[in-house]
């Protein structure tokens, strides 16, 4: 499929990405569930649709590239490198739909998948994953109010700065955060 994909674009223009995706489509129609190269189907179909959405703006193939993501996704096994980039990847896209949409259902996916992301990093590699979930987290309490969404955001981000030696960049980061989280709880 990935072969397919390659020699259809090398000659194609940029009128037609939408033939491309409609190749993948099918492609992804005609694939068995358990075939090896379903995964990289539903990997190349989202990365088009990924690039219509950033040229034309459909929200109709950011929603379509988020279900590829997704699936794509549960091919990779749990300790695989890979799943880590897949979900990064699927987070960005939801992020993209919850920024145009402002959906709480899409805050609270992503917030299940940072939690997910966070469980499947290890300890020295944790950083970037604390904060995110501790952005959306704060998101979310600017939305909803909640307390314990604040108060469990200053816990992600007091244990970020201490994953960070000092002079680290993410230190700083966390430290920024620390006192914007610090200073909404104070307001509510």
């Amino acid at each position: 499929a990935h072969f397919l994909f390659q020699e259809f674009r090398v000659g194609a223009s940029n009128g037609d990405l939408s033939a491309i995706i409609t190749l993948g489509r099918t492609a992804l129609e005609f694939t068995p569930l358990e075939h090896p190269q379903r995964h990289s189907i539903l990997v190349e179909l989202a990365d088009l649709l990924s690039e219509r959405f950033i040229e034309e703006g459909r929200k109709e193939d950011l929603d379509e590239l988020i279900t590829l993501k997704r699936a794509a996704s549960e091919y990779i096994s749990l300790d695989d490198s890979q799943r880590q980039i897949s979900l990064r990847e699927l987070d960005d896209s939801l992020y993209e739909r919850f920024r145009t949409g402002n959906s709480m259902v899409d805050l609270e996916k992503i917030i299940s998948l940072r939690r997910v992301t966070l469980e499947l990093t290890p300890q020295p590699d944790r950083c970037n994953p604390l904060h995110s979930l501790a952005d959306s987290l704060y998101e979310r309490f600017q939305t909803l109010h909640s307390v314990s969404d604040i108060e469990e955001a200053l816990r992600l981000v007091h244990t970020a700065s201490q994953l960070c030696p000092l002079g680290h960049p993410d230190l700083a980061l966390s430290q920024v955060r620390l006192a914007r989280y610090l200073k909404a709880k104070v307001r509510e």
